[in-house]
């Protein structure tokens, strides 16, 4: 198949593109960390040091590194010390938000949180970093572990949960699926970073639970969950989050369901074991639901954000995950289905691409991370740019093996090339 993702000049150009977003994120460096970069380029100092932008801003940089940009490793050991410092809690975990008071000091902002989504970024960078050379970040890869079995992996459903307030380690009774599949994406660059089996085995568990309420739900997954995994109803009193309500269904996690599903699929088949029966199936499905949600022909085209329980568009606004996510779905499932399926998920691709790049990017390297129904730039989640890794994927994924993630992929790569240089 004459797949776009071979083709050389496009290549080429997400190759130029990924270098100009890891200059343009490299602005983000703050005393401690990375911080919200706003969408003029200015770093927001006001603001508290988040730990999940912090960690996913090191692990571009790590990927960075691994592609050979001068500048990187340093950018990765800032990073590092941000995270084994100034954001570690007294109790061994880590914040999710402090504000800075030295280089190497911070204290947590009010009514803390221990956050999973913050974790989840961690155990990626730290997985990152570790990959790329830096040692210390074995270290705190196993501190991360730690503290993933005290307190987050939840045994009973083979899931994490969501958040634990840092004063009273109470649990907070909600689960969000974003988050169980940020965690399984983590866990499996942790597991290339270590060859520990349990954070295989653990993503595996994580997407086995995503896979059996996807087919309860028809494909289309909320995000939402009681602490039960029972999804929460519209009729309930939790607020919106990041404009999700209740009851409502996003393609975007669908389209990364689907992703990740099909990629521990071919990492079973390149290990020799059989993938579970239903595990191929269901990223179909699940990324036919997406595709047929959230593509519209409305305004500047593109995906919605979400829908409720109807299928009425409830958020309109095109975010750039989003479509990312769609382009690195059909990529990695065009390698594990029959060809003429693969064809229509050539082409899939090819559309998300070109509508990214007619509409989500502001220039080389400057993403937009949300666009409204016209065409123009919309804030009501994302009042800035602050994320870079959810493009840096999608634009070094290339044409690597899908039984490898980004990360290790681009790890593979970069110790391949050194070998040929010093040959």
């Amino acid at each position: 198949m004459n797949a776009p993702w071979n083709n050389e000049d496009l290549r080429r150009a997400f190759d130029a593109d990924f270098d100009a977003l890891v200059a343009f994120a490299s602005r983000s460096k703050a005393r401690v960390g990375y911080a919200f970069l706003r969408a003029d380029g200015q770093v927001d100092l006001g603001r508290p040091l988040d730990a999940r932008i912090s960690a996913r801003m090191t692990h571009v940089f790590a990927l960075a590194q691994m592609r050979g940009i001068e500048g990187a490793s340093h950018l990765v050991s800032h990073g590092l010390a941000a995270l084994t410092g100034p954001l570690r809690a007294a109790n061994g975990s880590w914040y999710s938000e402090v504000v800075p008071t030295s280089e190497t000091s911070a204290i947590p902002v009010p009514r803390s949180v221990l956050s999973q989504r913050a974790q989840s970024a961690m155990i990626g960078a730290a997985a990152a970093a570790l990959m790329a050379g830096h040692s210390e970040a074995a270290d705190l890869l196993a501190d991360l572990e730690k503290d993933q079995d005290q307190r987050w992996w939840d045994p009973s459903y083979g899931a994490v949960r969501e958040e634990i307030d840092a004063a009273t380690e109470v649990c907070s009774p909600l689960r969000r699926l974003s988050t169980n599949l940020d965690t399984a994406q983590s866990y499996l660059a942790a597991w290339e970073a270590t060859s520990n089996r349990v954070w295989f085995d653990r993503a595996r568990s994580i997407l086995r639970l995503v896979g059996e309420n996807a087919a309860r739900s028809g494909f289309a997954l909320p995000d939402l969950f009681d602490e039960e995994w029972r999804p929460l109803p519209a009729t309930c009193d939790q607020p919106p989050l990041e404009l999700i309500r209740p009851g409502d269904t996003l393609p975007g996690l669908g389209f990364k369901a689907a992703r990740l599903i099909g990629q521990v699929c071919a990492i079973l088949i390149h290990m020799g074991e059989t993938p579970g029966p239903w595990m191929l199936d269901t990223a179909i499905s699940l990324y036919e639901r997406a595709h047929a949600d959230g593509w519209t022909e409305d305004g500047v085209g593109g995906i919605v954000y979400t829908l409720d329980s109807t299928g009425i568009v409830v958020a309109p606004e095109r975010m750039h995950w989003v479509v990312c996510e769609a382009a690195s779905a059909a990529r990695v499932l065009a390698e594990l289905v029959v060809p003429d399926l693969a064809e229509d998920l050539a082409v899939d691709y090819a559309r998300a691409v070109a509508w990214a790049d007619s509409h989500a990017r502001a220039g080389m390297g400057r993403w937009i991370h949300e666009i409204a129904p016209d065409g123009s730039v919309s804030m009501r989640v994302w009042e800035g740019r602050p994320d870079a890794l959810t493009a840096a994927r999608m634009l070094a994924r290339g044409a690597a093996p899908i039984y490898l993630t980004v990360t290790g992929a681009t790890a593979m790569a970069g110790a391949s090339t050194r070998a040929q240089r010093a040959a």
